[in-house]
């Protein structure tokens, strides 16, 4: 195992997860902008429990139906995510993931900017270590309204 340091932290990839979502549901104004909700319909992951290590894990699974994206698209052309589903491993563990993204725009329109604070929350056992992390990440749209690309990095 590799040792802890506090001088130099570095971003390790941990997981990809292919997200499928459903298309936007518009709930009007609110005081801190536009509201929106996602509905994340299913989706696959795979990547490496603790990649720091001699000897990392690989896991992969699904997403499961049933999580959403709470959306805010704020005066400033900034958007605000919160995501909360759950990825089943292929061994039937499931993981509890929130996601919390700022996205900005260019000029024309495109995403500029997408980045996001993932919390992880796994049972004891062989996936306590995602309980143990912190997590970064990046979204990419692959299909408009249909799905988009989470990058995971694990800070050691």
């Amino acid at each position: 195992m590799t040792a802890f340091s506090a001088a130099a932290p570095r971003l390790l990839p941990c997981w990809e997860a292919h997200v499928d979502i459903a298309p936007a549901q518009t709930n009007g104004p609110g005081p801190f902008g536009n509201r929106n909700v996602v509905p994340i319909i299913g989706g696959r992951f795979a990547g490496q429990i603790a990649p720091e290590t001699d000897e990392p894990v690989v896991f992969c699974g699904v997403v499961l139906p049933g999580g959403f994206d709470l959306q805010r698209e704020r005066a400033d052309g900034c958007k605000e995510l919160e995501a909360i589903y759950h990825m089943q491993t292929d061994d039937g563990i499931t993981v509890e993931i929130r996601n919390l993204a700022l996205l900005t725009y260019d000029a024309a329109g495109k995403l500029h900017y997408a980045r996001c604070r993932i919390f992880a929350e796994a049972p004891a056992g062989r996936m306590n270590w995602l309980n143990e992390r912190v997590f970064v990440g990046s979204l990419e749209v692959v299909r408009p309204q249909e799905q988009v690309l989470i990058r995971s990095f694990v800070l050691v």
